[in-house]
């Protein structure tokens, strides 16, 4: 049943945007709903790129609407479908909207203030303001809270590489 909720879902997508919004939207909510609920490497950012795509393809403001409706409430309406079955990470939450959603808002702006620069240095400053935001809300939202260095690293390379490596598909989307 899952699976033939998401193909419906990018098939109304595909009808309305094109290649590059459904690669994105995949991408978005094979992390959201797959991905976050096995945290096989945390900190993949396949949402980062694919608001990068999505901004760069079409605009800020249908980055913003990819931002609100594909990051935000269409993951929480299908993890919300799934419920608790498959979860292997402590931290999953069904209902996972919050303070990254409106970092992911506010990535759109930059990313179209950015949109002269090649895909690897927005997607370098793109993680750069995500770790620093999570980082200073992690300060105020816990006393005790501890920056993962090593899984900070993890996630700059495994990123970064996914960018690199993937250049020529990258760019061959817009």
């Amino acid at each position: 049943m899952y699976f033939s909720i998401l193909a419906v879902i990018l098939i109304i997508i595909s009808l309305i945007g094109g290649f590059v919004i459904v690669l994105a939207s995949f991408l978005v909510l094979f992390e959201k709903c797959l991905f976050g609920r096995i945290a096989i490497i945390q900190g993949i950012e396949f949402t980062t790129i694919s608001t990068i795509l999505v901004v760069l393809a079409y605009g800020p403001a249908i980055g913003v609407l990819f931002c609100i409706c594909i990051s935000m409430i269409l993951p929480a309406i299908i993890n919300n479908m799934i419920g608790e079955k498959w979860v292997a990470n402590k931290d999953f939450s069904v209902f996972s909207i919050g303070f990254g959603n409106v970092v992911d808002i506010l990535c759109v702006f930059i990313i179209h203030f950015l949109r002269g620069f090649d895909i690897f240095w927005i997607m370098v400053v793109m993680l750069l303001f995500k770790h620093i935001s999570g980082n200073i809300i992690g300060k105020f939202k816990e006393t005790n809270f501890i920056v993962d260095y090593l899984g900070l690293i993890i996630s700059v390379l495994f990123n970064l590489g996914a960018v690199f490596f993937f250049h020529s598909f990258w760019l061959s989307l817009l």
